[in-house]
């Protein structure tokens, strides 16, 4: 397991510089600003479990909220540090396993993660651990998706998108854009997850009242603003948020 994760950091490491150069991450700040306006009310503290380069995070602080940002990756935390500092939001990012959480039980009032169950070998004890720091009617949040499709037509439809997307932003979009074979094959949900898994998850960690909430029409949103190779690369998949609530 240490090598896989110490994979998986390597790699994220090497996005960070780049990563937010994508549309599908860093997209209509407003439009998520609403979502978790809606999402989380008053002022809570809240953990942002794999925030990369801290989109999510700091749009929680901008609402108001206390806000920690782990991630595996010291590369994504240093992008993530650096645009605080010029938006002086005050958010604490820390380098942290999303698995095995440093923080003591109810520590937060609510978990958010956003496309991350994909790349974590063990997703059902990471939702544990997320359960197990939220207090008496802390919430947890899962926003995921179906991100790889492998029938012919799909593929080679995502072949021509990310053709273009290289003649367009002048990078190679294939690039360390996949975990090595023997990696992806022990990642539970690499390629994505659905929500009726995730529920699942949710209900074996022990939370309750949970909902699932269809988020695709901010891809859409988000594609209609952007070139064609973007809508064809990246177009007709499921997004979702799955909420769920821990009960003492």
């Amino acid at each position: 397991m240490y090598e896989v994760k110490g994979h998986i950091q390597k790699y994220w490491n090497s996005r960070g510089k780049d990563y937010d150069r994508s549309p599908g991450h860093v997209s209509l700040p407003e439009v998520w600003r609403e979502v978790l306006a809606s999402t989380f009310e008053g002022r809570m503290r809240i953990l942002d479990v794999g925030t990369g380069t801290g989109f999510l995070a700091l749009i929680l602080a901008e609402l108001g909220h206390e806000v920690v940002g782990i991630d595996l990756s010291r590369g994504m935390l240093a992008v993530a540090r650096e645009k605080a500092r010029k938006t002086g939001m005050d958010v604490e990012f820390r380098l942290g396993d999303a698995e095995n959480l440093p923080f003591s039980d109810a520590s937060f009032d609510a978990v958010i993660c956003r496309h991350l169950l994909w790349t974590l070998p063990n997703p059902q004890k990471a939702v544990k651990e997320w359960s197990r720091v939220v207090g008496d009617a802390g919430k947890v949040v899962a926003i995921d998706g179906r991100w790889f499709d492998t029938s012919g037509f799909v593929k080679l439809k995502r072949f021509v998108g990310r053709l273009g997307i290289a003649l367009y932003e002048k990078r190679n979009p294939w690039k360390n854009y996949h975990y090595r074979k023997e990696i992806s094959k022990i990642l539970p949900f690499y390629g994505g997850s659905t929500p009726e898994k995730i529920v699942e998850m949710f209900g074996e960690a022990g939370l309750s009242n949970i909902s699932v909430r269809d988020l695709s029409w901010i891809r859409e949103i988000m594609l209609k603003n952007q070139p064609f190779v973007y809508r064809l690369a990246w177009g007709g998949r499921p997004y979702f948020m799955v909420e769920g609530v821990k009960v003492v």
